[in-house]
């Protein structure tokens, strides 16, 4: 790789050994240059590979600098501290991302921070079939089928067995004295009544 380094570096110097480099030669080698740093560092989807790769090519290119062409023309030192300049934009942005990712993880949550479904899966069928038949998900626009399958990704448990729950629950003996028939959302009902009295 730092062949390929070397040989875009003498690309460069020979772009500009004629003298003036065109708003166009500018535009291309500045191009050829993303694409070369494209390869040469963004090879691992490792971030921190990346930023190693990024800070050794900005080392490497600032040696040839102040080292190699102390002695060549200013508009070639110049396109230098540009090439430099650019893997520092390269860098805080690959700062930037790492930073955006932090947050999304943030507001995401880490794996330890993932609910789980503590009661019985019976009682969250219950739960999906309720909100599924009062339309408060998608206003209505939303098989159970797939209200399963989200419910089932969000707490990560197996509800493949729901059919035959759903049918359980429709010949279910109703609730003495109260005529119901959803058993776990009558109990959160009064429980959240106890809960919220105490709370006065």
């Amino acid at each position: 790789m730092e062949q390929k380094t070397e040989r875009f570096i003498k690309k460069v110097e020979n772009a500009f050994a004629s003298g003036k480099v065109s708003i166009i030669e500018f535009e291309i080698l500045i191009k050829e240059w993303r694409q070369f740093i494209s390869v040469r560092c963004y090879e691992e989807e490792d971030s921190k590979q990346i930023h190693r790769n990024l800070n050794h090519l900005k080392l490497t290119m600032d040696w040839f600098r102040r080292r190699c062409y102390s002695d060549k023309n200013e508009d070639l030192l110049e396109f230098f501290q540009i090439m430099i300049d650019y893997i520092s934009v390269e860098l805080e942005s690959l700062k930037l991302n790492s930073d955006v990712r932090k947050i999304t993880s943030d507001i995401a949550g880490t794996p330890e921070d993932t609910m789980s479904w503590t009661a019985s899966k019976r009682a969250l069928i219950e739960v999906i079939c309720a909100l599924h038949l009062a339309n408060c998900i998608n206003d209505g626009n939303i098989s159970i089928k797939k209200m399963v399958v989200q419910f089932s990704k969000l707490f990560k448990i197996n509800l493949d067995n729901y059919h035959p729950e759903i049918s359980k629950m429709t010949t279910r003996t109703p609730l003495k004295d109260k005529g119901l028939r959803a058993y776990f959302l009558s109990s959160l009902v009064k429980r959240f009544n106890e809960k919220m009295t105490n709370l006065k």
